[in-house]
């Protein structure tokens, strides 16, 4: 796999997370730091370069708008799932959506969803073990 070539700013920290086979490594640079703001509260920053305080736009309610959000979902998906599993290991991704084909917003249904599929499940496969992930 062809990755690009990285480099670290001088004295800059580091994350290392090792899971199963696989060691990452990323920079932890602050965002604050990268942009050049320095956070007061959920909702205000200071513009270091102004001196003025500004408020957060918050513009992304739903994590499925945010492809940031998306990015970091999968990636730590992608940590649970080699953590979790080994050669010749089998898994099964559940996914649906409501009647109407949006995504499903209600956890009590799919909870209740949930508890039958399992129920079924391990009384025709047997014991098995599930990672479940929100």
């Amino acid at each position: 796999m062809f990755r690009k070539k990285y480099e670290l700013e001088k004295n800059g920290t580091v994350n290392a997370y090792h899971y199963g086979n696989v060691l990452e490594m990323t920079d932890a640079k602050p965002v604050s730091r990268q942009v050049g703001i320095k956070p007061i509260s959920k909702d205000e920053y200071i513009d270091l370069a102004t001196g003025m305080v500004m408020k957060f736009n918050h513009k992304n309610k739903q994590r499925i708008q945010s492809p940031e959000n998306l990015r970091k979902t999968f990636r730590n998906l992608r940590r649970l799932i080699i953590t979790n599993f080994k050669a010749g290991d089998i898994w099964l991704t559940l996914t649906y959506r409501q009647d109407d084909g949006k995504p499903m917003t209600d956890t009590a249904r799919v909870y209740h969803d949930f508890k039958s599929f399992w129920r079924k499940f391990i009384s025709k496969y047997g014991h098995c073990d599930y990672l479940s992930s929100p």
